[in-house]
């Protein structure tokens, strides 16, 4: 199997994992994307406030000037009406009244009153004793107090508990006894099937306000918190179950109170669509919840001390029209919550925000809409990614491609966030876009190691080891399956290797072809060359494959100067070597157009070369002993030589089964000619031209000439042996090429 298509198969299985995961909705993960939202909510900061919301407080500051908490009714009472007073639009108490709040004197004047009242037709004078008792009735009776100022305000909205943990039931018959209680924050239009059982908050005990001031508040809501796993408050309940009915938070009880409407309920089987308030509607999940948009941290909204309202210190008109939300904010008196924005946020200021939510119509959005966009979200970036790393080159281009996937996912949640308040859930693309990577990039990794040990393994013993590199970090450079390719091409063997082998014996004729055929292993690996095989004491390499060489002429021919050169001292260099004096060798090289790649069978194949230019190569060897060159070149190869090389044409030849001439020079090093070669150069040159022409006598005298001038010069003797052997004179037809019969 391709390994793309491997790689698409591993990410197309990461692809369903992170779509179950996105099913499955794992802890982790759901824990993870609470605190990408509490972040999206500190990255934001805070927001315009557009509504009258005022928090007065009891704080440290109350506290110190009224005394502890809790303080009596009547303090309550006197808050409530100077709230009344300075024009507050709607009241609600984040406090709850369960309790009488009876002073420990009241049952002993309320024995002296009844007795009193025995006695005033006996002694008439007792009724200013009386009416002085009623009086002190009046003022220790601080519930009735509470509730007068609730009725004379018709502005106050009081909270209550809902109790919903199962260990905190009340028995069914006490808790039908107070359900009555709190029947002014029961909704009176719910649109939900009889057989709908929507996962609404549900009450399994209640603690209502005492049924005198319940009845003299206008509305009332419930206080209870809905925190998530992890303990932060994301959500509010604005609607929650009790008994056979439904009710309304604190915050839509005040929002109630302001607006003179009252809630109805929408919903089908399934749960809750949405609350209406009047001609007002905002979405809400299943459970009848929204997800609260927080405006800031805590003191976002203004506060004010219940002090400073008591002592009126309270700016005129800074009340006037405001949707009043009375509660604890000191941190000893515990009604703290944990927010997106942090702990210590107080619960009064919680009530706040899901009021400014309500009035403005903005919480967070997440409906079943925008679930199934993330899905196809999910499923469009691991396609993506399944499609793109693959054809990425390196794991740098990939993670980057990832990279950027998932910083333009988070720029758009935030963006998507601020901009329409929508909350999308983006661990889930975030982990699709982590396991696709991994799976992608872990099996084209797996396959491309695998890879690169076939390229290692194969090509270990032809290159060089940094050849070797290049091939398993890009096998792009390498086909397989065989090309065509220029290359240059170098044969070389030992001269009288049998007589040689003869002399020494089995065992130091190995010995000796080991540390020759090593030797001249390195010089072809320095050259970037590569090893085709040995071929006995022959050796056979070429240079610009499987990695292409743009000077692979000149590497060949420098590979065949070091090699004559590393025999010159091969004796001295391996001293006790039997034989290493006697080595010498005969070199050709040649460029050619050839098929390169494996040969073979798939049991057994080499990475070789095939082609013309092949076999005139080692004819061109097995030519350097009758010419008695150290190295023979082609035309071809000589031609796209430096002119620095010393090289010389030395004849025109046929060689065996090729019609097509070739015209062969002797290579003599890479430096430039000295000025003492140029009399035997010339000369040779001379008589090789005179040869062609058919004019041997010239050409004999100007050979002669060369070999006298040289010492030995083995083309010229060849030539010169040639002339002799047919006489002096030119065949009949001469052109001037020489045409050998034999291998």
């Amino acid at each position: 199997m391709k390994p793309r298509i491997q790689a698409a198969w591993a990410g197309g299985l990461a692809l369903v994992a992170a779509v179950l995961l996105f099913a499955l909705h794992p802890w982790l993960l759901d824990r993870s994307e609470f605190a990408l939202l509490d972040a999206r909510f500190r990255l934001r900061g805070t927001t315009a406030l557009e509504n009258p919301i005022v928090i007065v407080a009891i704080d440290s500051k109350s506290i110190d000037e009224i005394g502890r908490w809790p303080w009596r009714r009547s303090t309550i009472a006197e808050l409530v009406n100077r709230l009344t007073e300075a024009g507050a639009l709607a009241i609600g108490l984040d406090l709850v009244f369960s309790e009488k709040e009876t002073p420990r004197d009241i049952a002993a004047v309320r024995v002296a009153r009844d007795i009193l009242r025995e006695r005033v037709i006996q002694e008439p004078g007792v009724a200013t004793d009386i009416a002085a008792l009623d009086e002190a009735l009046a003022r220790s009776d601080t519930d009735a107090q509470l509730a007068r100022a609730l009725a004379r305000s018709r502005r106050t909205a009081l909270g209550y508990f809902f109790r919903t943990a199962l260990d905190e039931a009340d028995a069914p018959d006490e808790l039908a006894r107070r359900i009555p209680g709190i029947r002014r924050s029961q909704v009176s239009v719910a649109k939900v099937p009889a057989q709908a059982t929507p996962p609404v908050l549900t009450c399994t005990g209640l603690e209502a306000n005492l049924p005198q001031l319940q009845t003299a508040s206008r509305r009332s809501g419930f206080l209870s918190a809905v925190n998530d796993f992890d303990g932060v408050t994301r959500r509010a309940a604005l609607i929650a179950r009790c008994g056979d009915a439904y009710y309304v938070s604190l915050a839509l009880a005040v929002y109630e109170v302001a607006s003179g409407k009252r809630t109805m309920l929408l919903g089908n089987s399934f749960g809750f669509e949405e609350i209406r308030v009047g001609e007002r509607a905002f979405p809400v999940d299943e459970g009848g919840k929204i997800l609260i948009n927080y405006r800031g941290p805590a003191r976002t909204f203004p506060h004010i001390s219940a002090s400073d309202v008591l002592a009126g210190r309270v700016r005129p008109g800074e009340l006037s029209g405001a949707l009043v939300l009375v509660g604890p904010t000191e941190i000893g008196l515990g009604d703290l919550q944990t927010t997106p924005l942090g702990g210590a946020f107080p619960g009064v200021e919680v009530h706040a925000n899901v009021l400014d939510n309500v009035m403005n119509g903005d919480v967070l959005e997440r409906n079943d809409s925008i679930v199934a966009a993330e899905l196809g979200l999910i499923v469009f970036l691991g396609t993506l990614l399944i499609v793109v790393i693959p054809r990425t080159r390196g794991i740098l281009m990939s993670l980057a491609c990832a990279g950027a996937l998932a910083t333009g996912l988070l720029s758009f949640g935030f963006f998507a966030f601020l901009k329409w308040g929508l909350w999308l859930n983006l661990i889930y693309p975030l982990t699709t876009i982590a396991l696709v990577f991994l799976a992608v990039e872990a099996t084209r990794s797996l396959a491309a190691e695998a890879r690169s040990r076939r390229v290692r393994s194969m090509f270990a013993t032809y290159v060089p080891p940094s050849v070797v590199k290049q091939l398993a970090d890009d096998e792009t450079r390498l086909q397989l399956g065989g090309e065509t390719r220029t290359l240059s091409i170098l044969f070389s063997d030992v001269r009288d290797f049998t007589s040689l082998s003869e002399r020494l014996g089995a065992e130091d004729t190995i010995k000796l072809m080991n540390v020759y055929l090593g030797a001249m292993t390195k010089i072809i690996f320095d050259t970037e060359g590569t090893l085709d095989k040995y071929i006995g004491d022959a050796v056979m390499a070429f240079w610009g494959a499987p990695v292409p060489l743009a000077n692979h002429p000149e590497r060949a021919c420098r590979a065949a100067i070091a090699m004559q050169s590393a025999l010159q001292d091969f004796a001295a260099e391996h001293p006790g070597l039997q034989g290493a004096e006697a080595v010498r060798v005969g070199i050709g090289v040649h460029t050619d157009t050839v098929m390169v790649g494996n040969v073979g069978s798939q049991l057994r194949f080499d990475y070789t070369l095939i082609g013309d230019g092949v076999n005139l190569c080692s004819r061109l060897e097995g030519l350097s002993k009758v010419y008695g060159a150290g190295i023979l070149a082609s035309q071809d190869l000589v031609g796209q030589l430096p002119a620095s090389f010393k090289t010389r044409e030395i004849d025109e030849i046929r060689v065996k089964g090729r019609q097509t001439p070739a015209v062969i020079h002797e290579v003599l090093g890479s430096s430039p000619w000295a000025q003492e070669e140029a009399a035997w150069r010339d000369a040779h040159a001379l008589g090789l031209a005179q040869y062609r022409a058919g004019r041997w006598a010239e050409a004999r005298r100007a050979l002669e000439e060369a070999v006298a001038l040289r010492g030995h010069d083995g083309p010229s003797t060849a030539l010169l042996e040639r002339m002799r052997a047919l006489d002096e004179t030119p065949p009949s037809a001469w052109d001037g090429i020489w045409s050998f019969e034999t291998k």
